[in-house]
């Protein structure tokens, strides 16, 4: 009887464990669904008509997994209707639907039973749900006061251009969509041409700092707010990952904006051409803004090709672990760097900031990293395959769809449909998390790891 009631009790968890993975990758399928539905109504579009649903479930897509591709302009096609919609989508997919629930759920005084707190938690990366309200308080109000600030900041430029009403809305519009770094704007066909991005406000130093800043925030994560906050308040020391992500992300702003601005100094097409304040702007913004806006100020397409890798690489690190952000995240690139480290210095202990780092941990950043590249590399034969198109573009659409991020050498309005969808997929699979996925899909009972088998001598290298 104890043994059935034990096999009981693991199967329940296996179960519930079950349910938590799909509750989230199911959750933000509903968004898209219902978001795609209201994008196909003729008040979403200037034309009054009703747009194709594979263009409304690719956008959707885009704004609810934060990203930006898009396959039309979102200031030509949209109405403000239809930019509202996309607005709310990048607010819930930015601080995650499950924030979104528990904050309500307190705002209408409702019982939060603890599956849900539980499940809050684990989608932020948090193993228990205790104290789990205070910190999601804290993240929308944090996140209302710095969305607050850059959206007075941006209207600063907004409004002489578009008018009061509309320079408001599209104020707000710009902070949402770079803190929760999803590389949207309003602006095509009002003050820049379509699919143009920042790159005609390229000479000025306001946006660029306010978009940079609001980026780099939303990057850094909600547990390292929390750590700064519990800093700031109570003098509590920073948790080790906090002081790790801090230094990562401040060695790839540094590093990427040197070795950008050495890369394109002299090229006429970007920043060749402008003093050496501006191409130092343009350089730090360009290291920012794949990690993993989207935004562009001086044009990918104009890039040196090794610009090009370099910025990859930079989708690919990404932004921390419970953040806006997309990518394989700091800790996980950090975790591989340092067991590499570790090897190469024939070290059985993989520490970091005097900490040792378990091995699971280790063989869970080898496998997110893995599973993320080969995924990135099998999409980008099968873009060249489906519309051939050249390798290197269809690479960096790919850690572009997979890193959420948004930069695009102009390739997705120009691909087919099964292309998009393929891209649309991706970015559901990089929002969701590549892990989590592929436990959904891949899942096996945990009696199987019950089994041991001898060990096997295998020559490596």
């Amino acid at each position: 009887m104890p043994d059935a009631v034990s096999a009981e009790n693991s199967h329940r968890t296996v179960r519930r464990r079950i349910r938590a993975e799909h509750i989230f990758a199911l959750g933000f399928l509903a968004i898209i669904l219902c978001g795609a539905c209201l994008l196909m109504l003729p008040a979403a579009s200037n034309s009054h008509t009703v747009t194709p649903f594979s263009d409304t479930l690719f956008t959707a897509v885009s704004a609810t997994c934060v990203t930006g591709l898009v396959v039309v302009d979102t200031g030509t096609h949209w109405s403000l209707f239809g930019q509202t919609v996309i607005l709310c989508m990048i607010q819930i997919g930015g601080l995650g639907f499950m924030s979104f629930a528990l904050f309500l759920l307190g705002a209408f005084g409702r019982r939060v039973s603890p599956r849900v707190r539980n499940l809050t938690a684990q989608s932020f990366g948090l193993e228990s749900g205790e104290g789990i309200r205070r910190f999601v308080r804290r993240i929308f109000i944090g996140t209302a006061v710095i969305e607050g600030l850059g959206a007075l900041l941006l209207m600063i430029r907004t409004i002489p251009l578009l008018g009061v009403g509309r320079g408001i809305f599209t104020g707000i519009f710009l902070s949402v969509s770079a803190f929760c770094n999803a590389g949207f704007d309003p602006f095509g066909g009002e003050v820049t041409s379509p699919f143009s991005s920042l790159v005609e406000f390229g000479a000025d130093p306001l946006l660029l700092s306010v978009f940079s800043a609001l980026i780099i925030l939303g990057a850094a994560g909600f547990l390292v707010w929390n750590d700064l906050w519990d800093l700031l308040v109570s003098r509590k020391r920073m948790s080790m990952y906090t002081r790790f992500v801090l230094t990562v992300t401040g060695g790839l702003l540094l590093g990427g904006t040197v070795l950008i601005a050495l890369l394109e100094w002299n090229n006429p097409q970007t920043i060749g051409a402008l003093p050496v304040p501006q191409k130092l702007l343009h350089a730090f913004f360009q290291a920012v803004t794949p990690r993993t806006a989207g935004f562009d100020a001086i044009g990918q397409t104009a890039m040196r090709d090794a610009t090009k890798t370099l910025t990859m690489l930079l989708m690919l690190v990404g932004g921390a672990s419970g953040s806006t952000a997309g990518g394989a995240k700091i800790s996980t690139v950090g975790v591989m760097l340092v067991s590499i480290w570790a090897t190469l210095r024939g070290s059985r202990e993989i520490s970091v900031m005097k900490r040792s780092i378990a091995p699971d941990v280790v063989a869970r950043a080898m496998c997110i990293l893995f599973i993320l590249l080969a995924a990135i590399f099998a999409s980008a034969l099968c873009l060249v395959m489906l519309d051939g198109v050249p390798m290197e573009s269809a690479l960096y659409e790919c850690f572009s769809a997979y890193c959420t991020v948004g930069l695009s050498l102009s390739l997705t309005p120009t691909l087919s449909l099964a292309s998009r969808l393929l891209l649309a997929a991706a970015m559901y699979s990089g929002r969701v998390g590549i892990l989590t996925l592929s436990c959904v899909l891949l899942h096996r009972d945990d009696e199987d790891d019950a089994i041991r088998y001898p060990r096997a001598k295998l020559l490596i290298g």
